[in-house]
């Protein structure tokens, strides 16, 4: 697949000189020369291989339109649509992130480590009061330029628990403990930006966890572990990100709060008298034990595990467990399992309510298993304007079962005008990404 995205940008007329910078299964990087009326320029050019989930790619476009206007961030100048690729142009800022460089010059001195925290709390503070975090700081989303940027906003979510939030993305070693909830806010990213900070001053992760860790040993650490080696920090950065990465979001500093730090290093009386007890091991199944601790996405994964061999009771359990808090995944399943009958007594009543509670929170699955209900009339009148509406919310986030049941409605004229080329795009695009019917349908054709 690289060397087809390296074809394919050295198609594109304005660009030119394309190198590789990084390669990732959403998004690969790449810098080149943009040439306009006005000249050339380097560029960075990010390559969105997974073209799926318009809803994201809109919404983090809608955010960097919106954060060109200050400076602490890399500007950005243009998206376009290339086939199923996005691509996304911005000012050269430089190409070696934190984790290059700290392998290439070794870790960061307390100075330039203050600097780094200065630009990337004034990159927050724009982000932050739009209600919106990040979502993924860590070492390979820090560019060292000058000054240090943060990039890689497509992570970047509302601070609200939503089904955005339920799902845990980017690099889990850097995960904040409150995530296992479905929690995602301000305070998130405090807990990050202290685990990178640690990184920066050690080269060493804040847990010493590798990348050839299971995600469920990183979930456990973030949960319970204390940091590694104190000693390897001077004694004001130990207190700094002892108070960045308290496992309680409310105990973590704010903005405000780091950045009179930055001036006088001052921490609350309670972080330098706070007793840190080394815990660094793992029990024999970290994801189990969590579920025991009623963290959310553990209990939702067993349950997943109890559906898939058989075990309808447990899993119908622990899915209402999990929905009573507000879970919407789990919302979701619990309706499959009112609608289906198994093993509860068959209730489009109740299936509905599950849909429309986890729908309201984002959740894609949701809306499409609502969208059916609406569309063959099971349990309420038939709809087929709402379940349009419905589909088509799911398909921009992704569903490919919704992408082909929105272009069979534009098809046939159902719930709207029929329209072949919108048909067509919705069909297309599932099929692309290996939607058997879709696949179907064009190979009939419309």
């Amino acid at each position: 697949m690289l060397d087809d995205v390296i074809a394919m940008l050295e198609q594109q007329p304005d660009l030119s000189n394309i190198r590789k910078v990084s390669t990732g299964d959403y998004a690969s990087v790449y810098k080149g020369t943009f040439e306009s009326e006005q000249g050339k320029k380097k560029q960075l050019i990010r390559v969105i291989h997974d073209i799926r989930n318009y809803h994201a790619i809109k919404r983090e476009k809608d955010l960097l339109t919106y954060l060109n206007q200050y400076p602490e961030f890399s500007r950005f100048n243009e998206i376009r649509k290339v086939g199923f690729y996005y691509l996304q142009l911005f000012d050269y800022a430089g190409s070696r992130n934190l984790t290059k460089y700290v392998k290439k010059k070794g870790s960061l001195s307390s100075k330039k480590t203050k600097k780094l925290l200065a630009s990337i709390l004034a990159s927050l503070k724009k982000v932050h009061k739009l209600t919106f975090v990040h979502g993924a700081i860590c070492p390979d989303n820090i560019v060292m330029g000058k000054p240090p940027v943060l990039i890689n906003w497509s992570h970047a979510i509302p601070a609200l628990s939503s089904f955005d939030s339920e799902v845990i993305t980017g690099d889990l070693r850097y995960c904040p403990p409150e995530r296992l909830n479905g929690t995602l806010d301000e305070k998130s990213d405090i807990y990050s930006l202290g685990c990178t900070l640690y990184f920066a001053l050690t080269g060493k992760h804040i847990y010493l966890l590798k990348k050839s860790e299971e995600n469920a040993r990183y979930l456990w650490a973030h949960a319970h572990h204390t940091i590694r080696k104190l000693n390897r920090l001077p004694i004001f950065w130990r207190y700094l990100i002892i108070w960045m990465t308290q496992k309680q979001p409310e105990k973590r500093p704010n903005l405000k709060e780091l950045s009179i730090w930055i001036k006088d290093e001052t921490v609350p009386d309670w972080v330098r008298k706070e007793s840190i007890i080394v815990e660094s091991s793992f029990p024999e199944n970290p994801l189990s034990q969590l579920a025991d601790e009623h963290y959310l996405y553990p209990i939702f994964k067993q349950a997943l595990y109890y559906e898939a061999t058989g075990d309808l009771e447990n899993a119908f359990n622990l899915y209402e467990n999990c929905a009573f808090r507000g879970y919407s995944r789990a919302e979701n399943n619990l309706g499959l399992m009112y609608e289906n009958g198994l093993p509860v007594r068959k209730s489009y009543a109740m299936a509905a309510n599950m849909y429309e509670q986890a729908y309201r929170k984002g959740n894609p699955f949701a809306a499409y298993n609502l969208a059916r209900l609406f569309e063959k009339g099971f349990g309420m009148p038939v709809n087929l304007g709402q379940a349009l509406k419905l589909y088509e919310f799911s398909a921009l986030r992704g569903h490919l079962k919704a992408q082909y049941a929105l272009g069979l409605m534009y098809q046939k004229g159902l719930g709207t005008e029929q329209n072949l080329d919108q048909a067509r795009y919705w069909f297309y695009l599932a099929a692309h990404y290996g939607h058997e019917p879709s696949k179907l349908v064009l190979k009939k054709g419309l």
